[in-house]
């Protein structure tokens, strides 16, 4: 397991912020640092430490929610309380399932778009 994870993988269970540092060689490419950060962000991660100040507006456009996943998370949260009324604690969303892990997820979402 690679440092990035161990830390990803330790700050979930804290329920501590997961900020992966995307490395310091590539603050000069602008195309590679946009690669890296958006392979940081699939894997978990919430955002980067920035070593440059260049580096500030390429994170936070590889950090924040498209407005594709803010729409997901604004349904998937309607869905769960539509669903909550109902008793129901899974249902299916445009035929996928969403269950508490799903809906935490969007929650997540919402917070970052929520935190600028």
């Amino acid at each position: 397991m690679t440092p990035n994870l161990s830390i990803l993988f330790a700050a979930r269970a804290a329920g501590l912020l997961p900020l992966s540092f995307v490395g310091s060689r590539e603050f000069s490419d602008a195309d590679k640092l946009r690669e890296v950060a958006a392979h940081a962000r699939r894997l978990g991660f919430a955002g980067g430490l920035a070593i440059h100040p260049t580096q500030v507006a390429i994170f936070n456009e590889a950090f924040s929610p498209s407005a594709q996943e803010l729409e997901w998370a604004r349904r998937a949260v309607a869905a769960e309380n539509d669903g909550a009324t109902s008793g129901l604690s899974a249902l299916s969303l445009n035929g996928k399932m969403i269950d508490p892990p799903v809906v935490r997820r969007a929650r997540e979402i919402l917070a970052l778009a929520n935190s600028d």
